[in-house]
């Protein structure tokens, strides 16, 4: 399937979310799904105040800001007919985005998205499609993001035999500055994102998903996690590979870790990344990145 259109806002598309929940998908498999939409150019001004919220980015347009395009794309997408589960629910478990182009700011965007649907996809409890999605201006590929979600829960763990995550080895890590996030931070990201999930905004919301506080959002940490890499070596992040371990309740202190490969003669340089809470026992996220010093914007 393929539809070509105006990319909608995400605010009011999460207001026409909440019907899906009454979504069931029999026992036929749901087809990989392909939609096509256009976006005009960058605002510089909503760009202006993506970069004041994470002050340590030295790009000019950051990688993680097209996350804020691909989430409208697959909000957009699951809203077909055809999406077979409840939009509402569903967990972001995996984020990994590259540039392949500098993007012209002059210029809008076609965006491709396509959603892969697991095997048994009908049949089983946990599934975990796959959204890939391009970007391309004038039909060159500027850059793409490959999100994981997952839909159901599946069983949860036999009372008395749930364990906790060892701690992990930092000892070949540096640490950036200590994170700060107070509890109003899930609603000014959500101004800024335009993701209103309830589970970002209010506690009396958030508990309706299982959560005593809000938490933040998986990007948003992804974000300052790349402010601070850009911050440390004054080099744009040109791909990041991202998995989400558990949610980040707010208020918190949380904390990067790095382990830098830095070769000079190379121009694409390559690290490790760890966020853990401030006394490094519990990891929020953790994956790799890229920098380049050689990427030109136009």
């Amino acid at each position: 399937m393929s539809k070509e259109k105006e990319l909608p806002a995400l605010p009011f598309m999460l207001l026409r979310a909440v019907p899906t929940m009454i979504r069931r998908r029999g026992h036929v498999s749901p087809n990989d799904l392909h939609f096509t939409f256009q976006v005009d150019a960058i605002a510089p001004d909503h760009l202006a105040k993506y970069k004041q919220a994470f002050p340590g980015l030295q790009s000019k347009v950051p990688l993680t800001y097209f996350y804020l395009l691909a989430q409208r794309a697959h909000l957009a997408a699951m809203l077909d007919p055809e999406f077979p589960w409840p939009i509402l629910g569903m967990v972001h478990v995996a984020n990994a985005m590259a540039y392949h182009n500098p993007p012209d700011m002059n210029h809008g965007f076609t965006i491709d998205v396509n959603i892969e649907m697991p095997e048994r996809a009908a049949t089983r409890k946990r599934v975990r499609p796959i959204y890939k999605v391009e970007f391309f201006q004038n039909g060159l590929l500027i850059a793409e993001c490959m999100s994981t979600y997952q839909v159901g829960g599946g069983e949860p763990p036999t009372v008395g035999r749930r364990r906790e995550a060892p701690a992990p080895d930092l000892t070949d890590y540096e640490r950036a500055e200590l994170w700060q996030l107070g509890s109003d931070l899930g609603r000014s990201y959500a101004h800024l994102s335009g993701d209103y999930n309830p589970i970002h905004l209010h506690p009396w919301l958030s508990r309706w998903f299982g959560f005593s506080r809000p938490i933040i959002h998986g990007m948003y940490s992804v974000a300052q996690a790349q402010s601070d890499l850009e911050k440390q070596f004054s080099l744009p992040v040109i791909a990041m590979d991202i998995a989400f371990r558990r949610p980040l309740i707010l208020p918190a202190n949380a904390a990067l870790h790095y382990q830098h490969k830095h070769k000079k003669l190379e121009k694409v340089q390559q690290g490790k990344l760890i966020v853990t809470d401030a006394m490094g026992k519990k990891v929020y996220l953790d994956g790799e990145y890229a920098n380049s010093r050689s990427f030109e914007f136009k």
